[in-house]
């Protein structure tokens, strides 16, 4: 009994990250550029079950004979990942000439943190007071050799990510990709990282006056979460039967 106890309570531990997954995905519906995640489970190590013996009707004495396989007993399940949903978002057009969208779904942009280099796909750039370029969280856009890019007049972007200032060519946005998407570390504000070397995306394809929205369905988000809180429900209830079960046995077993 204890046994379910413990199957039971490791399926909850698991629907209480599930949760935590979908109500991050829910939070961000709105952020440029988010990538929603999902969990993965993984059974524990089944226990494969025999009948080792056999009740004499007669004598009452266990007949010894050979074991039969009975079959096997699942023992819980774990959290087995958390993987990231790399397609991208719907391009919204926003003509606002700051906002860009990277139009393949492998490519990020390079900005500058207090913490580092970091990488984002999110395009809501802005020009702070000094004419910096900056993303939407004041972090610094850089270019290809890693500076920093000033602006005095307007800006503008074609798909190659060349910045140009009142017409004149200045700089060149730094979009690159990487082997291996699934080793880029999430952050918070859509930032990621990453200790891969990046790689310089030639054609980037940049889309001026474009944001790309999360790739978040909400309404299959808020379907799974009812199946996550159910499934929640029902192994709560199960504890609580087994839990009963336990009692009574107990209160039988010591009244003989």
């Amino acid at each position: 009994m204890l046994k379910g106890i413990y199957t039971a309570g490791s399926g909850m531990m698991l629907q209480m990250t599930r949760q935590d997954v979908v109500a991050n995905n829910l939070a961000n519906v709105n952020t440029a550029g988010f990538k929603r995640s999902s969990t993965v489970a993984s059974a524990f190590p089944s226990m494969l079950l025999s009948r080792m013996g056999e009740l004499d009707t007669q004598t009452g004495i266990p007949q010894p004979q050979k074991s039969e396989v009975i079959g096997s007993l699942g023992t819980g399940a774990c959290l087995g990942g958390i993987i990231t949903d790399y397609s991208i978002g719907n391009l919204k057009l926003t003509h606002n000439a700051t906002d860009i969208a990277l139009s393949t779904p492998d490519s990020y942009l390079v900005v500058e943190t207090p913490e580092g280099i970091r990488y984002t796909r999110g395009g809501c750039l802005k020009i702070d007071g000094d004419g910096l370029l900056t993303t939407n969280q004041g972090y610094a856009v850089l270019d290809e050799y890693y500076d920093y890019i000033y602006l005095e007049g307007e800006f503008a972007v074609d798909r190659d990510g060349y910045v140009t200032d009142n017409g004149e060519e200045i700089a060149r946005l730094q979009v690159v990709s990487f082997d291996n998407q699934d080793q880029l570390e999430r952050l918070g504000g859509s930032l990621l990282n990453t200790d891969q070397e990046p790689l310089l995306v030639e054609n980037p394809e940049i889309l001026s006056g474009y944001l790309e929205e999360s790739n978040v369905v909400a309404v299959q988000e808020m379907v799974t979460l009812i199946n996550v809180v159910r499934s929640y429900e029902a192994l709560q209830k199960v504890i609580q039967s087994e839990d009963e079960a336990t009692q009574t046995l107990l209160e039988e077993v010591g009244r003989v």
